[in-house]
Protein backbone atom coordinates (compact mmCIF):
# COMPACT_ATOMS: atom_id res chain seq x y z
CA UNK A 1 0.00 0.00 0.00
CA UNK A 2 1.35 3.33 -0.90
CA UNK A 3 0.50 7.07 -0.53
CA UNK A 4 -0.10 9.20 -3.31
CA UNK A 5 0.55 13.35 -2.87
CA UNK A 6 -2.11 14.79 -5.08
CA UNK A 7 -3.36 18.29 -5.20
CA UNK A 8 -6.95 18.82 -4.47
CA UNK A 9 -9.32 21.80 -4.63
CA UNK A 10 -11.13 23.75 -7.51
CA UNK A 11 -7.78 25.15 -8.95
CA UNK A 12 -4.59 25.32 -8.78
CA UNK A 13 -4.73 28.81 -6.91
CA UNK A 14 -6.31 27.26 -3.38
CA UNK A 15 -4.89 23.60 -4.33
CA UNK A 16 -3.73 22.10 -0.91
CA UNK A 17 -1.89 19.35 -0.77
CA UNK A 18 -3.01 16.11 1.07
CA UNK A 19 -2.11 12.06 0.97
CA UNK A 20 -4.61 10.02 -0.87
CA UNK A 21 -3.94 5.91 0.13
CA UNK A 22 -4.30 4.09 -2.71
CA UNK A 23 -3.74 -0.33 -3.69
CA UNK A 24 -1.58 0.29 -7.03
CA UNK A 25 -0.98 -3.54 -7.23
CA UNK A 26 -4.54 -4.56 -6.90
CA UNK A 27 -6.02 -5.48 -10.71
CA UNK A 28 -9.44 -6.98 -9.41
CA UNK A 29 -10.88 -4.73 -7.17
CA UNK A 30 -13.01 -2.04 -6.88
CA UNK A 31 -9.57 1.01 -6.82
CA UNK A 32 -8.49 -0.90 -10.76
CA UNK A 33 -11.61 -1.78 -11.82
CA UNK A 34 -14.80 -0.04 -14.10
CA UNK A 35 -17.97 -0.86 -11.83
CA UNK A 36 -20.99 -1.80 -14.41
CA UNK A 37 -23.06 1.38 -12.70
CA UNK A 38 -20.75 3.90 -14.82
CA UNK A 39 -21.73 3.27 -18.25
CA UNK A 40 -25.16 4.66 -16.77
CA UNK A 41 -23.77 7.91 -14.77
CA UNK A 42 -25.46 10.71 -15.97
CA UNK A 43 -22.29 12.25 -17.27
CA UNK A 44 -21.38 9.44 -19.56
CA UNK A 45 -24.56 9.60 -21.00
CA UNK A 46 -24.44 13.09 -21.78
CA UNK A 47 -20.90 11.71 -23.87
CA UNK A 48 -22.75 8.90 -25.72
CA UNK A 49 -25.78 11.91 -26.76
CA UNK A 50 -22.33 13.78 -28.07
CA UNK A 51 -21.13 10.80 -30.01
CA UNK A 52 -25.25 10.43 -31.39
CA UNK A 53 -24.48 14.67 -32.65
CA UNK A 54 -21.55 13.99 -34.11
CA UNK A 55 -22.97 10.80 -36.25
CA UNK A 56 -26.11 13.17 -36.94
CA UNK A 57 -22.94 15.94 -38.21
CA UNK A 58 -21.26 13.77 -40.38
CA UNK A 59 -24.07 12.21 -41.95
CA UNK A 60 -25.11 16.22 -43.01
CA UNK A 61 -23.50 19.18 -44.78
CA UNK A 62 -22.82 22.97 -44.47
CA UNK A 63 -25.24 24.65 -41.74
CA UNK A 64 -26.57 20.88 -40.51
CA UNK A 65 -23.17 19.84 -39.92
CA UNK A 66 -22.26 22.88 -38.32
CA UNK A 67 -25.93 22.71 -36.16
CA UNK A 68 -25.44 19.05 -34.78
CA UNK A 69 -21.62 19.54 -34.30
CA UNK A 70 -22.40 22.37 -31.75
CA UNK A 71 -25.27 20.60 -30.16
CA UNK A 72 -21.90 18.28 -29.56
CA UNK A 73 -19.69 20.87 -28.63
CA UNK A 74 -22.15 22.71 -26.05
CA UNK A 75 -23.04 19.36 -24.71
CA UNK A 76 -19.37 19.11 -23.75
CA UNK A 77 -19.95 21.65 -21.12
CA UNK A 78 -22.02 20.12 -19.19
CA UNK A 79 -20.87 16.87 -17.92
CA UNK A 80 -18.35 18.09 -16.05
CA UNK A 81 -20.52 19.46 -14.25
CA UNK A 82 -23.47 16.67 -14.13
CA UNK A 83 -20.38 14.41 -12.94
CA UNK A 84 -19.40 16.85 -9.92
CA UNK A 85 -22.92 17.48 -8.76
CA UNK A 86 -23.99 14.18 -8.85
CA UNK A 87 -20.44 12.46 -7.68
CA UNK A 88 -20.35 10.47 -10.71
CA UNK A 89 -16.48 10.68 -11.56
CA UNK A 90 -15.36 7.86 -13.50
CA UNK A 91 -12.27 6.84 -15.12
CA UNK A 92 -14.23 5.90 -17.97
CA UNK A 93 -15.88 9.47 -18.05
CA UNK A 94 -12.70 10.71 -17.83
CA UNK A 95 -10.91 8.81 -21.15
CA UNK A 96 -14.67 8.95 -22.84
CA UNK A 97 -14.53 13.21 -22.71
CA UNK A 98 -11.28 12.90 -23.93
CA UNK A 99 -11.18 10.78 -27.17
CA UNK A 100 -14.07 12.61 -27.97
CA UNK A 101 -12.33 16.04 -27.86
CA UNK A 102 -9.95 14.43 -29.88
CA UNK A 103 -12.54 12.71 -32.57
CA UNK A 104 -14.59 16.05 -32.36
CA UNK A 105 -12.21 18.42 -33.49
CA UNK A 106 -10.66 16.27 -36.09
CA UNK A 107 -13.54 15.75 -37.88
CA UNK A 108 -14.17 19.24 -37.92
CA UNK A 109 -10.80 19.73 -39.26
CA UNK A 110 -11.43 16.90 -41.98
CA UNK A 111 -14.44 18.60 -43.36
CA UNK A 112 -13.09 22.02 -43.20
CA UNK A 113 -9.96 20.84 -45.57
CA UNK A 114 -12.48 19.12 -47.92
CA UNK A 115 -14.68 22.30 -48.26
CA UNK A 116 -11.10 23.66 -49.12
CA UNK A 117 -10.25 21.54 -51.48
CA UNK A 118 -13.66 21.69 -53.13
CA UNK A 119 -13.20 25.13 -53.70
CA UNK A 120 -16.48 26.03 -50.82
CA UNK A 121 -14.90 28.52 -49.12
CA UNK A 122 -13.12 32.16 -49.15
CA UNK A 123 -9.64 30.60 -49.87
CA UNK A 124 -8.66 31.11 -53.65
CA UNK A 125 -7.93 28.16 -55.62
CA UNK A 126 -4.03 28.45 -55.90
CA UNK A 127 -3.94 28.51 -51.60
CA UNK A 128 -6.66 25.50 -51.19
CA UNK A 129 -3.80 22.97 -51.42
CA UNK A 130 -1.56 24.17 -48.78
CA UNK A 131 -4.57 25.23 -46.34
CA UNK A 132 -6.14 21.98 -47.09
CA UNK A 133 -2.35 20.51 -45.92
CA UNK A 134 -2.14 22.84 -43.21
CA UNK A 135 -5.66 21.79 -41.48
CA UNK A 136 -4.75 17.72 -41.75
CA UNK A 137 -1.47 18.55 -40.11
CA UNK A 138 -3.38 19.87 -37.28
CA UNK A 139 -5.12 16.66 -37.00
CA UNK A 140 -2.06 14.65 -36.76
CA UNK A 141 0.69 17.11 -35.12
CA UNK A 142 -2.06 19.13 -32.75
CA UNK A 143 -4.98 16.71 -32.01
CA UNK A 144 -2.85 13.47 -32.16
CA UNK A 145 0.18 13.17 -31.80
CA UNK A 146 0.40 16.52 -29.11
CA UNK A 147 -2.79 15.46 -26.90
CA UNK A 148 -1.37 11.73 -27.14
CA UNK A 149 1.73 12.75 -25.85
CA UNK A 150 0.62 14.95 -23.03
CA UNK A 151 -1.86 12.32 -22.33
CA UNK A 152 0.67 8.98 -22.27
CA UNK A 153 3.08 11.46 -20.01
CA UNK A 154 0.51 12.42 -17.39
CA UNK A 155 -1.38 9.33 -17.11
CA UNK A 156 1.46 7.05 -17.37
CA UNK A 157 4.36 8.22 -16.24
CA UNK A 158 2.92 11.11 -13.90
CA UNK A 159 3.72 14.15 -15.48
CA UNK A 160 2.12 17.21 -14.49
CA UNK A 161 0.34 18.54 -17.70
CA UNK A 162 0.55 22.44 -16.51
CA UNK A 163 4.16 21.61 -16.22
CA UNK A 164 5.21 20.65 -19.91
CA UNK A 165 5.88 24.12 -21.90
CA UNK A 166 5.78 26.03 -19.22
CA UNK A 167 8.60 27.72 -20.21
CA UNK A 168 7.46 29.09 -23.07
CA UNK A 169 5.36 32.23 -22.65
CA UNK A 170 2.58 31.01 -25.18
CA UNK A 171 2.06 27.87 -23.10
CA UNK A 172 1.70 29.85 -20.22
CA UNK A 173 -0.54 32.26 -21.29
CA UNK A 174 -2.67 29.04 -23.07
CA UNK A 175 -3.03 26.68 -20.07
CA UNK A 176 -2.54 29.21 -17.14
CA UNK A 177 -5.26 31.90 -17.92
CA UNK A 178 -8.45 30.84 -18.98
CA UNK A 179 -9.55 33.81 -21.10
CA UNK A 180 -6.49 32.71 -23.26
CA UNK A 181 -7.51 28.92 -23.10
CA UNK A 182 -11.69 29.61 -23.69
CA UNK A 183 -10.51 32.01 -26.70
CA UNK A 184 -7.80 29.40 -28.17
CA UNK A 185 -10.53 26.49 -28.13
CA UNK A 186 -13.67 27.98 -28.97
CA UNK A 187 -11.77 30.16 -32.13
CA UNK A 188 -9.98 26.60 -33.21
CA UNK A 189 -13.17 25.24 -33.83
CA UNK A 190 -15.00 28.35 -34.84
CA UNK A 191 -12.23 28.31 -37.80
CA UNK A 192 -13.12 24.94 -38.83
CA UNK A 193 -16.84 25.23 -38.89
CA UNK A 194 -16.93 28.69 -40.60
CA UNK A 195 -14.59 27.15 -43.56
CA UNK A 196 -17.52 24.72 -43.70
CA UNK A 197 -20.51 26.83 -43.81
CA UNK A 198 -18.11 29.27 -45.78
CA UNK A 199 -18.53 32.39 -43.43
CA UNK A 200 -15.85 34.67 -44.22
CA UNK A 201 -16.56 36.62 -40.92
CA UNK A 202 -16.27 33.36 -38.85
CA UNK A 203 -13.46 32.42 -39.97
CA UNK A 204 -11.63 35.84 -39.99
CA UNK A 205 -12.66 36.48 -36.77
CA UNK A 206 -11.15 32.83 -35.61
CA UNK A 207 -7.81 32.42 -37.48
CA UNK A 208 -5.77 34.34 -34.78
CA UNK A 209 -7.00 31.88 -31.74
CA UNK A 210 -6.86 29.39 -33.97
CA UNK A 211 -3.03 30.10 -34.77
CA UNK A 212 -2.98 30.94 -31.05
CA UNK A 213 -3.85 27.14 -30.13
CA UNK A 214 -1.92 25.47 -33.04
CA UNK A 215 1.20 27.18 -31.74
CA UNK A 216 0.52 26.77 -28.10
CA UNK A 217 0.51 22.45 -28.58
CA UNK A 218 2.91 22.75 -31.32
CA UNK A 219 5.58 24.44 -28.91
CA UNK A 220 4.36 22.21 -25.89
CA UNK A 221 5.20 19.47 -28.18
CA UNK A 222 8.17 20.76 -29.14
CA UNK A 223 9.28 21.45 -25.35
CA UNK A 224 8.46 17.72 -24.09
CA UNK A 225 10.84 16.12 -27.23
CA UNK A 226 13.63 18.73 -25.98
CA UNK A 227 13.32 17.83 -22.62
CA UNK A 228 13.19 14.35 -23.05
CA UNK A 229 16.52 14.47 -25.32
CA UNK A 230 17.80 16.69 -22.35
CA UNK A 231 17.72 15.10 -19.49
CA UNK A 232 15.89 11.37 -20.51
CA UNK A 233 14.24 11.84 -17.34
CA UNK A 234 12.00 14.25 -16.18
CA UNK A 235 13.42 16.22 -13.06
CA UNK A 236 11.71 16.01 -9.23
CA UNK A 237 10.53 20.30 -9.85
CA UNK A 238 8.24 18.41 -12.50
CA UNK A 239 6.18 16.25 -9.81
CA UNK A 240 6.03 18.22 -6.63
CA UNK A 241 3.45 21.15 -8.18
CA UNK A 242 0.64 21.09 -10.53
CA UNK A 243 -2.79 19.90 -10.69
CA UNK A 244 -4.72 16.02 -11.00
CA UNK A 245 -5.44 16.29 -14.67
CA UNK A 246 -8.97 17.08 -15.18
CA UNK A 247 -11.71 16.14 -17.19
CA UNK A 248 -10.85 17.09 -20.61
CA UNK A 249 -8.34 19.79 -19.57
CA UNK A 250 -6.45 19.38 -22.42
CA UNK A 251 -8.25 21.87 -23.93
CA UNK A 252 -11.91 22.70 -24.66
CA UNK A 253 -13.56 23.60 -22.48
CA UNK A 254 -10.82 23.97 -19.43
CA UNK A 255 -12.31 23.77 -15.79
CA UNK A 256 -15.82 23.49 -16.76
CA UNK A 257 -15.37 19.82 -16.48
CA UNK A 258 -15.15 17.35 -13.80
CA UNK A 259 -11.98 16.42 -12.27
CA UNK A 260 -10.36 12.88 -13.06
CA UNK A 261 -10.34 10.09 -10.72
CA UNK A 262 -8.26 10.22 -7.83
CA UNK A 263 -4.91 8.25 -8.65
CA UNK A 264 -5.73 9.22 -12.13
CA UNK A 265 -2.03 10.87 -12.04
CA UNK A 266 0.98 9.99 -9.89
CA UNK A 267 2.46 12.91 -8.31
CA UNK A 268 5.09 11.43 -5.35
CA UNK A 269 5.40 8.18 -4.18
CA UNK A 270 6.53 7.23 -0.73
CA UNK A 271 5.83 4.19 1.79
CA UNK A 272 3.62 4.80 4.67
CA UNK A 273 5.35 4.09 8.37
CA UNK A 274 1.87 2.90 9.00
CA UNK A 275 1.31 0.41 6.16
CA UNK A 276 3.99 -2.23 7.61
CA UNK A 277 4.41 -5.16 5.06
CA UNK A 278 0.63 -4.44 2.86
Amino acid sequence: RLRLAVWAGSDSSCARERLVPIVLCNQGGAAGSMKFKELFYLANIIDYGRIVTLYWAIQSSGYTFALWYSVSYILDAFDGYAARALNQESRLGYYLDMVIDRISSSLCLHFAAKAVVDGNTLVPLWAASIVAFFLRACIIVVELVAHGTVMYLSEVLGVHQKQMGYDYAIVRRYLGDKRYLFWGCVSFEGFGLGLIVNSSPLVLLSLPGFLFRAAANVTRLISIVLAQEKAKEWPESQTVDGEVPRRGSSDRLGHHRAASPPGAQVVRRTRSNSSGGS
